[in-house]
């Protein structure tokens, strides 16, 4: 049962999930990873669909004629490493290139460190073994499968119906793999996962599709770049594990310096070049799937940098990066249309949600922000918000909280509350809207604690975004202390030196811990809503 509603919970029962989002670290403890049953469970099926695929091959060698290592696969391997590495079956398993590309790299970053790198390990025999074993072909599709089924619903910016693992960049590959071993039900796979936490960091923030100009025109064609976009999706991917997982220098590295390079790189590449072509006017022989997939992946890879750039601000009382003004590009598509097997199911979804008419294709997710500010959006635009995926309500509420913390920092700001107010109770009637407009309330988007959710279906439930209503329900409680602080403000008073807190809310800026923002949600469980 999906049940969103914040109009009926007093504030402790609301926010319990940010209360144990704030008072915890770790991917697993704080965001939708299931339990450990149930990862157990996906583990021993992932087990024994591997061990199949294993049997398969070995099957086939003969009647292939392969009873010899691949040519290209041999070729590639030796040019640079000992074939005495490589146990035999690998070398007609196509993941070993992978397994083989992303050891290049890692050896690349520990024996080439530049000045002040975070990788301190040395280059020795046995870090190359334990290379080979944690990255080995095996692990990747094991890693692969833990990724989609529980990680990927919590940040769903990859194309799964079109994703290759043998043509994906080995930085993506590898940052997707450190995610897959962090959520594992397997601790030496979380342990082991730490080992790699910075070597890979490294290769992947200087990876040259990364810091290359990624200038994209928004006619041309998006599915060309799909290297770059994965560049970017794997540095993202590396601000998530070294944010939750990392050590506390790695978590402050990430904050001050590579997500700030993140965004820096995102403003390279244009935001407002993350927009669709008009499918709905499109016939099915001239959609071009991977063109989507390519869109929809760099709108959702942007919308999910202005995310952690608001958390950030929520969490750790950093100044936002990013501004509502630059987010001109087009809102993420529904996820029937995003989780679409096949090209036709593609298209004809996006006939079904979005047609000609609907007021997507010409409003941007800054327009429809901006919408929500107002006393009285249009009923179109309301329409359109509680039909399109979670995702972008998450983003909007998440704004509210970036526009909230620029009136705390500006001096006599506590007057220009009225569209903030406006937000906040827009965007409620909004989601009240979109969970309700299923029959009995029952939402198309599984969860985690969904009883008869089979392993298979787990990468298409809904994450992370469904705490939405919590993230909504913090901006109101902060708005009225805002207003409350405001209104006892006394006029002409002069605030002594070196005196009363930074902020009106929370005292202490870029602070790594999460501590004094779980104090505040603490101390909201006294209020009623």
């Amino acid at each position: 049962m999906f049940e969103p509603s914040v109009s009926d919970e007093d504030s402790r029962q609301s926010l319990r999930f940010l209360v144990k989002f704030s008072s915890n670290t770790g991917l697993v403890t704080s965001f939708d990873c299931g339990t450990q049953e149930q990862r157990e469970h996906l583990s021993a099926e992932l087990d024994r669909h591997i061990s199949f695929q294993l049997q398969q091959r070995i099957m086939s060698l003969p009647a292939l004629g392969m009873n010899v290592p691949s040519p290209t696969i041999l070729e590639a391997i030796s040019d640079s490493s000992s074939t005495d590495d490589f146990p035999l079956d690998w070398f007609n398993d196509p993941l070993s290139l992978k397994t083989h590309e992303i050891l290049l790299l890692i050896e690349e970053v520990v024996t080439i460190k530049p000045r002040n790198s975070s990788v301190t390990l040395d280059w020795t025999p046995a870090l190359k073994s334990a290379c080979l074993q944690f990255f080995s072909p095996s692990n990747l599709r094991r890693f692969l499968g833990f990724y989609w089924a529980i990680w990927h619903p919590n940040v769903n910016f990859i194309h799964r119906p079109t994703f290759d693992p043998l043509a994906a960049k080995p930085t993506v590959l590898a940052a997707m793999a450190l995610i897959g071993a962090c959520v594992s039900s397997d601790m030496p796979d979380n342990e082991d996962a730490k080992t790699w936490f910075n070597c890979v960091e490294e290769m992947v923030f200087i990876d040259d599709d990364f810091n290359s100009d990624m200038t994209y025109p928004p006619c041309g064609s998006m599915a060309s770049q799909r290297r770059k976009i994965q560049a970017l999706q794997a540095a993202y991917i590396v601000c998530l594990y070294q944010n939750w997982e990392g050590t506390d220098a790695s978590k402050s590295r990430i904050r001050r310096h590579r997500f700030a390079t993140l965004v820096s790189t995102a403003r390279d590449i244009g935001i407002t070049s993350a927009r669709h072509l008009s499918y709905s006017e499109q016939g099915r022989h001239d959609f071009e799937w991977k063109e989507y997939a390519a869109r929809e992946e760099l709108i959702r890879v942007f919308s999910w940098i202005y995310l952690l750039d608001s958390a950030f601000v929520i969490f750790n009382n950093l100044p936002p990066r990013m501004v509502i003004k630059e987010m001109r590009l087009h809102m993420a598509t529904p996820e029937a249309c995003f989780q679409a097997l096949t090209a036709d199911q593609c298209h004809h979804q996006i006939q079904i949600s979005l047609s000609a008419r609907s007021p997507y294709w010409s409003i941007s997710f800054r327009g429809a922000f901006e919408s929500l500010c107002k006393d009285d959006p249009s009923a179109n635009i309301h329409r359109l918000l509680a039909t399109l995926c979670p995702l972008n309500l998450f983003a909007l509420t998440s704004a509210i909280h970036s526009q909230i913390f620029q009136l705390r920092n500006v001096v006599g700001s506590y007057q220009l509350l009225a569209p903030i107010r406006n937000a906040l109770s827009n965007w409620r009637d909004i989601w009240q809207s979109f969970s309700s407009s299923f029959p009995q309330g029952i939402s198309p988007h599984m969860t985690i604690e969904d009883l008869h959710i089979q392993p298979a279906e787990l990468w298409t439930r809904m994450g992370f975004c469904r705490y939405a209503p919590e993230y909504w329900l913090l901006a109101q409680l902060m708005a009225d202390r805002l207003a409350m602080l405001g209104t006892s403000q006394q006029v002409n008073e002069l605030e002594p030196l070196e005196e009363g807190p930074l902020d009106p809310i929370l005292n202490k800026y870029d602070q790594t811990s999460m501590r004094q923002v779980n104090d505040l949600i603490m101390g909201f469980q006294t209020f009623q809503i």
